[in-house]
């Protein structure tokens, strides 16, 4: 028996659920018309369109072969765990300090970045980060611990 494309049909059903995760949710939102779009119209046509994607991307995949989908616990550990420190910490570390540290953490999955890689990497995220969110966004996060 020949192995299918996982790879895609993993990763179009993930999309698919997402849409229509997203379309669900998004009712408790007035939906609005055409012509007066309330605040639910938007979540709900791009949830249908990316479930319509995800679709389109994992039925053909049935059809075709692939190769198994080989995990590697190392990095999807440091990635989970780096996204669970950062929730973990911006009340604590600040926005610029939890950004950093999650992605010094998530940098160690990768073999072939040096320190020296990883340290300019999260100085310049956490910039960007700050930037966009704190900045250009204005949202209320603290951006170090001694700001809180």
């Amino acid at each position: 028996m020949k192995s299918k494309d996982m790879q895609d049909i993993v990763g179009g059903l993930a999309v698919t659920a997402l849409g229509i995760f997203a379309a669900v949710y998004a009712q408790k939102y007035e939906f609005g018309d055409l012509h007066r779009m309330g605040p639910g119209y938007f979540p709900v046509a791009l949830g249908v369109v990316l479930a319509l994607l995800g679709l389109l991307i994992a039925i053909p995949a049935f059809m075709r072969h692939g190769e198994p989908i080989e995990v590697r616990w190392k990095t999807f550990a440091l990635v989970l765990g780096s996204i669970i420190a950062f929730a973990l910490t911006l009340k604590v570390l600040g926005l610029i300090l939890a950004t950093a540290l999650s992605v010094m953490i998530s940098s160690l999955a990768d073999n072939e970045t040096r320190w020296k890689g990883r340290i300019l990497l999260a100085i310049g995220v956490a910039v960007i980060t700050y930037l966009v969110f704190g900045f250009a966004l204005g949202m209320v996060l603290p951006a170090w611990p001694w700001s809180a």
